[in-house]
């Protein structure tokens, strides 16, 4: 999942810094907050008022197509909107084209085409077609750089190309299988991405909570900063508590810091909403990160018998689902199964369990503790 999630982020270039009549200002920066809070048929009456009173703009069709991503981006595993947010993303596009046309300066134009490939790029990596996501990465970039020539101080702007320097850098040595197509883009440079992407957290116009929810994830996955982490993904989930995404951010970097009371709290919440159907929560992987992580606290608090259903149900979810871009979550799932055996006293189920561990890709120094507690025991 976490390969799946963020490994295309290069071709992130979101939302322009462009000057807008207080009216359709006001409409976008209403919309963008429906969509954080999930309101998507809000969100989307402000963006189709956006574009009745401006349809040359391709901004309203921009922001209507970020919609239909958000609904992707809560469920990464489901394609059924794939095609409708390509159709939208090409609108956008096309609007933008006409005004390029007439304009080719026009950087409100490149900011949204740029836009509309960089997040159309997305969906085809997390479908794994990785040449097309490069070649559409490569197209918003060219109109990233274009546009930030001609507007130097968009600290929007900003954002967009601190994603792309962190990443560059980043996610070829992460993920071999991209480095070849990493020929064609400019080298990156991750550490002033990074401050890039702070610098656009604090002061830029349209981009502050976008930033914020990249640096959650940022200093979760690759960083392993979980105190920084929780600073931004708290002020997100405190802002939008509806939102499953920034909530799981702020209990994983609670985990990260062995806050496992705290984190427990939380993941049974989550687990709870999945359970009864709340709207955002319909996510089996979700469910299964859910239960392994609250099963994972309690192992950590010494609370053994309660433990165990949660680790149970997670285990099921893993046989359900598992895939081979999944395998990280099976593994961690089968170590956790291991160590609960193992306080049990059930040294042979304890061993089966690490045997799967140690059969499976190394995530995350899997194997040396599976080896670990083989010999020594988990205690």
């Amino acid at each position: 999942m976490i390969k799946k999630t963020f490994l295309s982020a290069i071709f992130i270039f979101l939302i322009s810094g462009i000057s807008f009549s207080q009216t359709t200002e006001e409409k976008i920066n209403k919309g963008i907050e429906f969509i954080y809070h999930l309101k998507f048929d809000s969100a989307q009456a402000e963006f189709g008022g956006v574009i009745n009173s401006e349809p040359d703009n391709p901004a309203g069709y921009f922001f209507l197509a970020m919609i239909d991503w958000w609904r992707i981006n809560l469920n990464k595993d489901n394609d059924s909107l794939d095609e409708k947010f390509f159709a939208e993303t090409e609108r956008v596009i096309e609007i933008a084209d006409k005004q390029i046309d007439k304009n080719e300066f026009d950087d409100n134009a490149m900011f949204y085409k740029g836009g509309a490939l960089g997040y159309r790029g997305l969906v085809k990596s997390l479908r794994e077609s990785w040449l097309r996501a490069a070649e559409d990465g490569r197209e918003a970039l060219n109109l990233l750089q274009k546009a930030y020539e001609i507007n130097k101080n968009n600290k929007d702007v900003i954002f967009g190309i601190g994603l792309y320097n962190y990443f560059a850098e980043y996610v070829p040595e992460a993920y071999p299988v991209v480095k070849p197509l990493m020929i064609i883009f400019p080298k990156g440079d991750k550490i002033k991405g990074l401050s890039q992407i702070k610098e656009t957290s604090v002061d830029s116009k349209y981009t502050k909570n976008e930033a914020k929810y990249v640096l959650a994830y940022l200093n979760i996955v690759y960083e392993k900063n979980y105190i920084e982490a929780e600073t931004y993904s708290r002020v997100l989930s405190d802002a939008y508590p509806e939102n499953p995404i920034f909530r799981k951010y702020l209990y994983s970097s609670m985990v990260g810091q062995g806050k496992w009371d705290s984190a427990f709290t939380g993941w049974k919440d989550i687990a709870e909403k999945i359970d009864s159907g709340e709207f955002g929560y319909d996510n089996i992987f979700l469910k299964r990160e859910a239960n392994y992580y609250a099963a994972l606290c309690l192992t950590k608090l010494n609370r053994i018998s309660e433990a165990e259903p949660y680790l149970q149900k997670a285990e099921d979810i893993t046989r359900q689902v598992d895939k081979d871009n999944e395998a990280a979550y099976s593994s961690f799932i089968y170590l956790l199964s291991g160590m609960l055996n193992d306080v049990k006293g059930n040294r042979s189920t304890a061993d089966i369990y690490y045997d799967k561990v140690l059969a499976m890709k190394d995530y995350q120094n899997s194997h040396k503790e599976a080896e670990r507690f083989k010999r020594d025991r988990y205690k």
